[in-house]
């Protein structure tokens, strides 16, 4: 059996059963990014589970296997990213880099992981000056307690995701798209358990 055939059935569905088709979409919002700059869509998740230790900086086995499950989920939903960014390494967790770095390795992408949870602004803005975000698909991934912040300034309007994570919520990912007029629109997916 090879890997994506072990994934499947780990999973239970492949990622082509998604609902990204079906999921309704918010009123737009303002995109932070002014006229012929930044990212053309971004998809902003939560990064894998963590193993419930303080102590662990590391993704658990199940936050392990949703990581190498990505490699499938995300080209094969929504295309193949162009670029990933991810919340920088802390002594208290890694997980958001660990999360994306099959992916990564998948497509011969780098992980950029600059960004401190609490840099938001400092993230959109280097979307918008950096030409290799223009007009390109990304995958963010970010820890909870920060994604709501990170999301407003992304331009997502209101009730387009949720205000506070939920600690268990490992599943919700927000496709932000800017069709180039002035708008951000948002949708709320779920990916398969």
């Amino acid at each position: 059996m090879g890997f994506f055939e072990w994934v499947r059935r780990l999973f239970g569905r492949a990622p082509e059963t998604a609902p990204a088709a079906t999921a309704p979409e918010a009123a737009p919002g303002n995109s932070p990014f002014p006229s012929g700059t930044g990212p053309a869509r971004v998809l902003v998740m939560r990064h894998a589970e963590k193993s419930g230790d303080k102590n662990d900086p590391h993704l658990s086995l199940a936050g392990r296997r949703r990581a190498e499950w990505l490699v499938e989920y995300v080209p094969a939903t929504f295309g193949q990213p162009d670029f990933l960014l991810a919340a920088r390494t802390s002594n208290r967790s890694r997980r958001p880099v660990e999360t994306l770095e099959p992916l990564a390795a998948a497509l011969a992408l780098e992980v950029r992981a600059k960004f401190d949870d609490g840099d938001s602004a400092e993230l959109v803005k280097s979307l918008g000056d950096k030409q290799r975000y223009s007009g390109k698909l990304g995958v963010i991934c970010w820890r909870h307690g920060d994604l709501p912040r990170l999301i407003r300034a992304l331009g997502a309007p209101p009730g387009s995701f949720p205000e506070r994570w939920d600690e268990s919520d490992y599943t919700t990912v927000l496709d932000i798209t800017y069709p180039g007029n002035g708008e951000a629109r948002a949708r709320r997916l779920q990916m398969p358990q």
